[in-house]
């Protein structure tokens, strides 16, 4: 298909689908045209911004007729950051759209159309995430942190989030004041120099204790006591501080050298009657509220018995692999990150749980290792990359009779449904979970058997 449009013409369009990312798609003489903030159903003018080979990207410049699902967005910086893309839709839309774009995804990629339900939603949709990493940048010679705008490293300098905790905006707004006060400098991404990058916030839904990590371009920090005061005597919920130091430009922001400057590296936290504690480094899902939701459907999907073998792949801190054990003979939880599988065991212990095991290693050689145990049920809950190849070839070749997929990528849970499809794995059923309302994102949990 030829290009049909330039740059800068004006169309009057009518919107007749949604892209995954929530962009509203219209057609130009049968040329797809993607527009952010636009809505199905919707008629505007439309300014056409970029060309590709077989599609281009507009803008919005005024709508003509409105659709019943369009609400006037609550936050200031819906327009320009990158964090909220769905704000300008009803809630009801928001469910529905990620349950259509569930449904249309395991269509085209998984070739498998399964029942699923309606979109498990929020009552309170805002102010939910217990964690939120905000990357700080110096312009015209003043402090700004915030998200980046969408498909851009230039950061939004927020004053007020609407997803995560209103405390979390004020410990920011605290910090940009102290180290524009002080002249302590600011990571520059291309000379690699320059000491603040990043603070990562986290904080325990049952205790509402915040664990606050400073995420540094160098080793050195200068009046990290004072801070320490500061922020102590204005949040007094802190419990633990902790300096990580990465300099490089590519892989993850957490993962560098770290030092606990005050507390201990420890956050805790209850879920579905269990304690839990965790470092700066170990995975916890974001959505307190949901998560409890998502990991009953898990466990109605898994249909535990009394003698069953389960193993918890992706395991974290033992958030899932701990009410498995209540129910089963023994679980074995799978993890790559050492500090992870560390909390997990103390986990464990601390709640009297004896029937579980954590290794700790790439999920593929760990499941390789299995190959002789007798599992029953399989419960997998990888990143937004997915599972690895390897890890469901071997799965595939234990033959474990169920598998429940928790997945917080739809696009990545639909390519490895359609390989354990390949491996004689019948897709039954999938639970959409808004785990992060106001967002294109979705979370799901699949079952899978043999």
């Amino acid at each position: 298909m030829r290009a049909v449009l330039q740059k800068n013409d004006v169309h009057e369009v009518e919107f007749v689908d949604m892209t995954h990312d929530a962009k509203g798609v219209c057609k130009i003489d049968g040329f797809p045209v993607f527009v952010k903030d636009a809505l199905k159903g919707e008629k505007a003018l439309i300014r056409v911004a970029k060309v590709n080979k077989n599609f281009a990207f507009g803008r919005l410049v005024e709508i003509k007729e409105e659709s019943p699902f369009r609400k006037i967005p609550i936050c200031e910086h819906f327009l320009t950051c990158g964090g909220c893309d769905t704000m300008h839709m009803s809630y009801e839309m928001q469910l529905s759209f990620k349950r259509h774009r569930i449904k249309e995804t395991l269509r085209k990629i998984a070739h498998v159309e399964p029942e699923i339900r309606k979109t498990v939603g929020m009552e309170n949709p805002f102010y939910y995430r217990n964690k939120v990493i905000i990357p700080f940048d110096k312009r015209k010679g003043r402090i700004v942190a915030g998200f980046y705008k969408n498909r851009t490293r230039d950061i939004v300098d927020l004053k007020r989030c609407h997803i995560i905790p209103k405390v979390f905006s004020e410990i920011v707004r605290y910090l940009k004041g102290h180290f524009q006060n002080r002249g302590i400098s600011v990571y520059d991404e291309e000379k690699q120099t320059g000491c603040i990058r990043a603070v990562m916030l986290r904080q325990s839904f049952t205790y509402n204790d915040i664990a606050l990590t400073l995420i540094l371009g160098e080793n050195r920090f200068p009046e990290k006591d004072e801070m320490i005061e500061g922020l102590l005597e204005r949040f007094p919920n802190i419990v633990s501080i902790v300096k990580s130091v990465n300099a490089k430009n590519s892989g993850p922001l957490i993962g560098g050298k770290s030092r606990t400057i005050y507390g201990k590296d420890l956050l805790r936290d209850r879920l579905l009657g269990f304690e839990y504690q965790m470092s700066h480094k170990s995975f916890y899902q974001v959505n307190p509220v949901q998560t409890a939701r998502l990991y009953k459907e898990a466990m109605r999907m898994a249909k535990p018995g009394p003698d069953d073998v389960v193993v918890d792949a992706y395991s974290g801190v033992g958030t899932l692999t701990l009410p498995f054990a209540q129910r089963v003979s023994r679980v074995i939880g799978i993890e790559n990150v050492k500090e992870a599988v560390k909390n997990a065991q103390e986990n464990a212990a601390n709640n009297d749980i004896e029937n579980v095991e954590f290794r700790h290693g790439d999920a593929a050689e760990v499941m390789k290792g299995l190959k002789k145990e007798k599992i029953d049920t399989l419960v997998v809950n990888p990143p937004r990359k997915g599972c690895e190849k390897a890890f469901l070839q071997a799965v595939m070749a234990m033959e474990i009779p169920r598998i429940v997929y928790v997945s917080c990528n739809v696009s990545t849970l639909a390519r490895d449904a359609n390989i354990l499809s390949g491996g004689g794995y019948q897709v039954i059923e999938a639970v959409p979970f808004d785990m992060f309302p106001q967002t294109s994102h979705i979370e799901t949990v699949m079952l899978l058997e043999k």
